[in-house]
């Protein structure tokens, strides 16, 4: 039988590997926060990210949560964890994360706990230590090295919480020797350059911490309300759907595809749709209520970056921005976001990195998302979007400067095939008549267009036709084209377009609205709608896939 042997791993590199697992400084906060928030069951967390007397700079997190045992805290500071205490609705996963979310910004991690009627217990990581000895080393504090040394760092922090230290129960996440960010503040050639760096350092962290807890500090949602405070100033909600704004839509969705529900699992998959107001400096209606409130909602993205779906996990945001590989970014469906909610019941099937800001979708979810949710949700956006641009159909070419050789061509084609479309007794009948038969139509969209438009650019309100024949009680027939289909930005975009492209596809779309006149009948009527359909379809998957 062959010999078992403990093979454990080199504490040097293995470190090296941890620290290198893809933290930034705002998701590493963010991860220690998520133990405060649902381990610790605090009410109040206080950040003080700042530098001592030498210029060193410190990150505390400090909470008034439950706090920790002795036996709990050595045990939390282990690496991987073995606490299985775990519950519903925790927001912690893997049991790794307040460890390699530390070492990733720090060399010296220490943290100290208090729970009700116990002293303080303190244990450290010295990253330092750890390299010199190759050994799994951590350091227990004594009553005496806390009470000199470490409660006299949460002493001179800019917050009053000398009465919080010494009487109630709380935990403290000291970060010290922050090397990566000591050397890019040092790396600035002036005081005045490098505290602009800082400024801009610390407000990116407060824009991060606003949206990934928003549910948090606004106590929505089944949230547990939780106030963080930075630097002495409390942060409020940041709503990636700017819900209190007037011209905010949602988009109701049926049950069965608002909660989602995949086979083996209960729990549903709850999705929600919002359609933004527009940028308050462009034309036209739905507009934000303000130019700041504008400017604030793009949140740590550009505007175009933060269309998409919004994922969370237990209420915290876990990924946005994208659209997972269900349609591509675009600038005319900015406007469209979407909240997805999962719980930890449905961790098994997305993949979620440790740091919590990776996810993949199960097929199943994917495909739920393009055939059920986007395309009337990306119909609408684009139309708010167009809005607030110049009008679509100012395309600009020669056959649209000539629309009463257009109308010629029009009335002259429909003569010359003893084609008719009359009136019928309904108000809302056309009746067009062919040498093939007749049709009977109740589409009175020729009453919305101007006096000699014969082909228009205009919102369908989907994307499933990118155009339509309508035909016209003057023995003509018109094209509308529609400004919701992905292939319109592409050919059209704006009046700017090559105009010779524009006037091709004009003329295209023109001949073969007059070929489904001169054809249609009421027993083909369907084979035009599905050829309309099918080629539609095929010039989105020209945009879907990148191939113009």
């Amino acid at each position: 039988m062959a010999e078992k042997i403990i093979s454990i791993p080199g504490a040097k590199r293995t470190i090296y590997a941890l620290r290198d697992f893809g933290y930034d400084l705002n998701s590493a906060v963010a991860d220690i926060l998520d133990n405060s928030i649902s381990r610790g069951n605090a009410k109040n967390i206080y950040i003080d990210f700042n530098r001592d007397k030498e210029g060193k700079f410190h990150l505390f997190i400090i909470d008034d949560g439950i706090g920790m045992s002795a036996s709990a805290l050595e045990e939390a500071m282990r690496i991987g964890s073995s606490n299985d205490d775990y519950t519903k609705g925790d927001l912690s996963k893997y049991g790794m994360g307040m460890k390699t979310a530390s070492m990733s910004q720090a060399s010296l991690i220490t943290v100290i706990s208090k729970k009700d009627g116990n002293h303080q217990t303190a244990f450290s990581w010295d990253l330092n230590h750890v390299e010199k000895t190759d050994k799994w080393e951590i350091f227990r504090l004594s009553f005496e090295e806390i009470k000199k040394n470490k409660l006299k760092l949460l002493e001179n922090v800019n917050y009053n919480l000398e009465d919080l230290i010494y009487r109630g129960s709380w935990t403290a996440v000291i970060w010290e020797d922050l090397a990566d960010f000591q050397k890019n503040y040092d790396s600035y050639s002036s005081l005045i350059t490098a505290e602009n760096y800082f400024n801009r350092v610390v407000e990116n962290l407060k824009i991060y911490l606003r949206l990934v807890f928003h549910r948090f500090l606004a106590g929505e949602n089944f949230a547990k309300k939780t106030n963080i405070y930075l630097n002495t100033k409390k942060i409020t909600a940041l709503d990636p759907f700017c819900r209190n704004e007037e011209h905010t839509t949602e988009l109701e969705l049926l049950d069965k595809y608002g909660n989602f529900v995949i086979e083996q699992h209960s729990s549903p998959i709850v999705i929600k749709r919002y359609i933004l107001p527009t940028n308050p400096k462009k034309p036209g209606n739905f507009k934000f209520s303000s130019i700041e409130a504008w400017d604030e909602a793009s949140g740590t993205l550009s505007w175009n970056e933060s269309q998409g779906y919004y994922v969370y996990r237990n209420n915290r945001l876990i990924n946005w921005g994208g659209w997972y590989r269900t349609k591509a970014l675009d600038e005319h469906d900015k406007l469209a976001r979407a909240s997805i909610d999962l719980t930890d019941e449905h961790d098994e099937l997305f993949t979620i990195d440790v740091k919590k800001t990776r996810i993949q979708f199960p097929e199943e979810l994917r495909n739920h998302l393009k055939d059920n949710i986007n395309s009337k949700f990306i119909a609408e956006a684009k139309k708010r979007y167009a809005g607030s641009e110049k009008k679509k159909n100012d395309v600009v070419n020669v056959v649209r400067e000539r629309s009463k050789k257009v109308s010629h061509l029009s009335t002259e084609l429909v003569s010359k095939d003893n084609i008719t479309v009359t009136e019928g007794e309904s108000p809302n009948e056309l009746i067009i008549s062919n040498k093939y038969g007749k049709k009977v139509s109740e589409d009175m969209a020729y009453k919305m267009l101007e006096a000699g438009q014969k082909i228009i650019s205009t919102s369908f309100g989907d994307a499933t036709l990118f155009w339509k024949m309508v035909p016209n009680p003057y023995n003509e027939f018109q094209v509308m084209v529609n400004t919701d289909h992905p292939f319109y930005d592409l050919v059209y975009g704006d009046a700017e377009k090559d105009k010779k492209i524009t006037a091709i596809m004009d003329a295209f779309l023109f001949t073969m609205s007059f070929i489904e006149l001169k054809c249609i009948t009421n027993n083909n009527e369907m084979l035009f709608e599905q050829m309309k359909e099918v080629a539609s379809s095929v010039l989105n998957k020209f945009i879907e896939d990148k191939i113009l």
